[in-house]
């Protein structure tokens, strides 16, 4: 093993204060005798660990081709089974997402209730002029763009009404004010 190489945990680890699951995902720094300097990902942190438990795979041989797969959330090695099937690419190839299962359940969170939903559903924009709340774009509501039911993933109350592209871009926010302040920080040059 050497720098550069990207490695996973065979076992739980427990460094300190710091435990790391098995399969997390890593990329080794530095080798010296029987152990390495490896940064996890998902922690952000750089520990030294001994090379036993340590498993060399090339990172080149992952994702939806291959029977391994890295989680973008939990930064772990997975089956490409555990990964939902999101779209179909060329070919009609199959493409998962890039979330794994268990992580997805979590960005889910919690579903607006079936009876508010009902609710709701009778006041949906469709066929009619609909300008998003958030963006201000105006379209033919069902025609010239979608427009969807958000809601607080957290609670499961419902906000309302916006285009699909609106509800996207929260959704890739995970809901954070702290998210977005930053993103808005960043546009701002600071």
């Amino acid at each position: 093993m050497k720098s550069g190489d990207f490695v996973y945990t065979n076992t739980e680890l427990k460094i300190g204060e710091v435990a790391i699951s098995a399969n997390n995902v890593g990329q080794i720094t530095s080798c010296s005798g029987s152990s390495c300097s490896v940064f996890f990902v998902k922690e952000g942190i750089e520990l030294e660990v001994d090379e036993k438990t340590l498993v060399l795979f090339d990172v080149d041989e992952t994702g939806d081709a291959y029977a391994k797969k890295i989680c973008n959330v939990c930064h772990k090695l997975k089956d490409t089974e555990e990964f939902e099937y999101n779209q179909t690419g060329i070919n009609n190839r199959k493409i998962r997402r890039p979330t794994c299962k268990d992580c997805r359940k979590v960005m889910t969170g919690t579903n607006m209730s079936s009876a508010d939903r009902k609710k709701w559903r009778e006041s949906k924009p469709e066929r009619e002029p609909f300008e998003c709340p958030i963006c201000g774009k105006r379209t033919i509501a069902g025609i010239t763009s979608k427009v969807v039911l958000e809601h607080d993933h957290k609670t499961g109350n419902i906000r309302g009404w916006v285009c699909d592209s609106c509800n996207t871009g929260l959704g890739r926010f995970k809901d954070d004010r702290m998210l977005l302040e930053k993103a808005i920080k960043f546009l701002e040059g600071s």
